[in-house]
């Protein structure tokens, strides 16, 4: 019997300190390894437990490409941005997302623990 994967997303664990700044920057890629095109892409990273959301960021509001425009492009690079004021909800361990949707098109690109240490 063969068998046919169409899950793409990776899992990838996130560690961060509370109330301080975090920048993520990624370079998303199709199968074949070139940038994929984010063009018209809406870009959607959450951190959440249980039912609720506690951070989310999309393109222009937390989302950027390297250079800090707000319009994603071709080249896949995107940055996230967390704020110290995002990072200062209760320290533990969450799970986080990144969503890229178009029309009808929805890829979860990543997922994983996103665990806030403590700044003593």
């Amino acid at each position: 019997m063969a068998t046919i994967n169409t899950d793409i997303a990776q899992k990838i664990d996130i560690i961060a300190r509370e109330n301080n700044s975090s920048t993520i920057n990624l370079v998303i890629t199709d199968s074949s390894g070139s940038p994929f095109n984010l063009t018209s892409y809406t870009v959607n990273f959450k951190i959440f437990s249980d039912n609720t959301d506690h951070i989310v960021k999309t393109n222009g509001s937390g989302i950027t490409t390297f250079n800090g425009s707000s319009s994603l492009d071709a080249t896949g690079r995107i940055t996230i941005k967390l704020s110290p004021t995002d990072l200062s909800i209760l320290p533990g361990s969450y799970s986080h997302k990144l969503v890229l949707t178009k029309d009808d098109d929805v890829k979860t690109w990543m997922y994983g623990k996103f665990k806030l240490n403590n700044d003593y």
